[in-house]
């Protein structure tokens, strides 16, 4: 069953023509790999990826705003603060989200903002997927490639 689950989920987010990223093989958890040109975009495609993989995103409307701000000392701190952030939203407030902006002033300060939308969970219209417990430094990595940033996340599950 979770093996099906993650092929459906691997075709439906490598064919989303808004954010770039995919789900990798992993023994007991979620892992992702996440693209995104500067660090903006990598922070977005993250969030949206991991939004996707708690709950069937198709159907949330985007009538619900929620700003979060985060910093790190590293790239890869600020990745895990910001979803961890976005995770904490999720868990509090029981919401879904279906986009988010995000923005970084300076790649240098390594300070972000992030726009969620979406609305509170109802279990008569969203499908739940992963119940997603905590986002983890294990194996994470950032790598450059010109103008192109690739990270790859696991999520304990």
């Amino acid at each position: 069953m979770l093996l099906e689950c993650n092929r459906a989920l691997t075709a439906r987010m490598l064919n989303c023509p808004l954010v770039s990223y995919e789900i990798l093989d992993h023994t007991a958890d979620i892992r992702i790999r996440a693209f995104g040109g500067g660090m903006a975009g990598l922070l977005r495609s993250a969030v949206l990826a991991m939004a996707a993989l708690m709950a069937d995103t198709g159907g949330v409307r985007g009538d619900v705003a929620v700003k979060v701000e985060v910093s790190g000392e590293t790239p890869e701190e600020l990745l895990v603060h910001l979803l961890s952030e976005v995770l904490y939203v999720h868990h509090t407030r029981k919401m879904l989200f279906r986009d988010a902006e995000v923005e970084v002033p300076d790649e240098s300060v390594l300070r972000a903002t992030c726009t969620l939308r979406g609305e509170p969970y109802d279990a008569g219209r969203h499908e739940p997927m992963y119940d997603i417990k905590a986002v983890t430094y294990h194996d994470l990595k950032i790598e450059r490639a010109g103008d192109r940033l690739t990270a790859e996340i696991v999520f304990d599950v």
